[in-house]
């Protein structure tokens, strides 16, 4: 029986840099990949059980086995080896209407193909919303190993702040009859919320958008950082964004000998000219520093969680 075995997942606030390990971990031949977030999946959840959406949030108890199986199907029907076949799925048969037909067609023959010649097999795994779900993905994945990317909150902030500013990106779905009031975007005319739903978001709809950004970072990590207290120390291991960014040949082979995969010649080429994935303006250290004025503003908010972190203020 075909199974996935011994996923990788990643956690992490949006924009602290989990696409960028996600497109690099993903050229390994070892990991088989959605090759994009996997939204999709866990909107086919909610349809499956009929459970309303409120926040992030799933625990344990949320997942059945019966829901569990459900699960599972899913990301085997979807699970790719070839970048290039997933590339085109994301950036433009999803993006289609008119050329979703062609998905099903696609993974009805990926499907085949790995029924017929493929066993067990390994995934990696990526979407900011895994924070809030540790618990509900460990029961799904009990051999899964986790690795929890941090950033410092001001270049994260700051990335979420131009995120949130940028017209027609990363808008989600749901919660879209709610009428936001946000300072810096409502009133430029930005309309729906973007990024991750934290339990108690919706006290945040009429906020500043440095409060609403520094409050998706403090949630984020707090929910991962408590759901991953639960997880085996050889099942976990924590990374930064800034050594991510700075030294990425050597902290992807150290990923490498955590997850048990070759640190191949895939790899170590990406590795040591790393892609820019996932931008709105192009990176740069002390980015954050643009929007200064706005980020000091976080500073009480944030200065708990940036010490737990192991960042300083001072830096």
């Amino acid at each position: 029986m075909l199974k996935i075995q011994k996923p990788v997942i990643i956690v992490g606030c949006p924009r602290s840099g989990t696409s960028l390990l996600f497109r690099i971990l993903s050229t390994s031949p070892s990991l088989w990949s959605l090759y994009r977030e996997s939204n999709d999946i866990w909107n086919s959840y909610y349809k499956f059980t009929g459970k309303e959406f409120k926040d992030e949030v799933l625990t344990e108890s949320d997942l059945d086995d019966k829901t569990k199986d459900f699960l599972l199907e899913e990301f085997h029907k979807n699970a790719l080896n070839i970048y290039e076949l997933g590339y085109i799925i994301r950036e433009y048969l999803m993006k289609k209407k008119e050329l979703k037909g062609f998905i099903s067609l696609t993974t009805a023959y990926n499907l085949f193909y790995k029924n017929l010649f493929s066993k067990e097999y390994r995934i990696v795994e990526k979407t900011p919303k895994n924070c809030f779900r540790v618990s509900f993905i460990n029961k799904l994945f009990s051999d899964c190993k986790f690795i929890f990317l941090k950033r410092d909150a001001r270049s994260n902030i700051n990335s979420l702040i131009e995120g949130w500013k940028a017209p027609d990106k990363y808008v989600r779905g749901q919660a879209s009859h709610i009428k936001l009031d946000i300072k810096g975007y409502s009133d430029n005319g930005g309309k729906g919320w973007k990024y991750v739903l934290p339990p108690d978001w919706e006290n945040y709809t009429a906020r500043p958008i440095e409060e609403v950004c520094a409050f998706q970072w403090v949630s984020s990590n707090r929910a991962a950082i408590d759901g991953l207290k639960s997880i085996e120390e050889d099942r976990k291991i924590t990374i930064s964004y800034e050594e991510l960014s700075e030294n990425t040949h050597q902290t992807i082979e150290n990923i490498c000998n955590f997850i048990d995969i070759p640190f191949g010649n895939e790899l170590k080429k990406i590795s040591k000219n790393p892609p820019m994935v996932n931008y709105v303006t192009k990176p740069r250290k002390d980015k954050w520093k643009q929007n200064l004025d706005l980020i000091k503003n976080t500073y009480p908010i944030i200065e708990p969680m940036m010490k737990e972190l192991e960042y300083k203020l001072s830096s």
